[in-house]
């Protein structure tokens, strides 16, 4: 019995034996390294491809299509608000700025003299008969005068009666032309409303107005002598042709009082019979003679009256400004 015990001992010691060296021993694992490990792996997976630099397409350089020159649109009558800071009109007179505004080379509508012809176009005798006239020296006059009808080369007609102070009618002819020049430089739209010219002696100043241009020689010789008897002309034939249109007119006061200026002391001090004619003659020199004129004076225009230029601009001119 004993014996049995043994060798069931012996048979069981070795069946655990024989079991124990099947088992694999379990090695310690490191759990950091294994979850860095799929972290790493993780990452590889997602790390993104690197990405060419794109080569762009070539393009083709634009050829510009041709423009053309823009016509500039003449402008219209409107108001350009101005504050204006000037204490005092810029010029005393606008006669007097330049000599050069028109000069005796300046083309004229009245460029032939005669005597005693009806069939030269220019100037010819007519019968005197008796008129009434204006005189600074004595006021409205009636007399007979000696009487001339000059022509010019646009159609108009313009009776010409010379104060019978001057003695014959031969002096009066040869006193008349030394003006018809200058009158005939004149724009057409500025003698559309002379009928007449009243011319006598003394020393007194030139008028407009009346449908007539008023000359006294002895004034006439003064203006000649400082080059402005052309200046002069403007302004009076201004009174004539353009007053009576345009200086009542509710365009021309709004540019007054948009303006909030006068151009010369005479305008200031006369504005309802002077402004027109002093400002006209400056927009007439801008638009055609700004090459006589200093910038200085050009930019003091243009910053006193910038209404009253649009206003000339488009009424008389051609509305491109100047």
């Amino acid at each position: 019995m004993d014996y049995m015990k043994r060798i069931l001992l012996i048979l069981l010691i070795g069946l655990v034996l024989g079991c124990a060296s099947e088992v694999t021993p379990i090695s310690e694992i490191d759990i950091e390294a294994t979850v860095e490990a799929k972290v790493v792996q993780k990452l590889e997976d997602k790390k993104p491809e690197p990405t060419a630099t794109p080569v762009p397409e070539p393009t083709a350089t634009p050829v510009p299509e041709p423009t053309a020159t823009p016509v500039p649109e003449p402008t219209a009558i409107h108001t350009v608000v101005v504050k204006n800071i000037k204490s005092a009109p810029p010029f005393g007179g606008t006669s007097f700025l330049s000599p050069d505004i028109l000069t005796s080379s300046d083309p004229s509508s009245f460029d032939q003299v005669c005597k005693c012809n009806p069939n030269d176009i220019s100037l010819y005798w007519v019968d005197d008969e008796p008129r009434q006239m204006f005189d600074r020296r004595h006021g409205w006059i009636n007399t007979t005068p000696f009487r001339f009808q000059a022509e010019f080369s646009d159609n108009l007609v313009i009776e010409v009666q010379v104060n019978p102070e001057f003695g014959s009618k031969l002096i009066a002819e040869e006193i008349a032309l030394q003006y018809l020049l200058a009158i005939g430089q004149l724009p057409t739209y500025l003698r559309k409303d002379v009928d007449t010219i009243w011319l006598h002696k003394g020393i007194e100043d030139f008028g407009g107005g009346n449908n007539n241009l008023l000359i006294h020689h002895g004034r006439g010789l003064e203006y000649k002598e400082q080059g402005i008897l052309e200046e002069i002309f403007l302004h009076e034939a201004t009174h004539t042709s353009l007053d009576s249109y345009h200086l009542s007119s509710p365009e021309w006061i709004a540019a007054q009082e948009y303006d909030g200026q006068y151009i010369s002391d005479y305008a200031r001090d006369n504005p309802e019979t002077e402004d027109l004619a002093e400002t006209f003659p400056l927009c007439f020199a801008l638009k055609y003679k700004a090459s006589v004129l200093s910038e200085d004076v050009i930019q003091t225009i243009k910053e006193t009256i910038p209404n009253r230029l649009i206003y000339c601009d488009v009424v008389f001119f051609d509305g491109y400004w100047y």
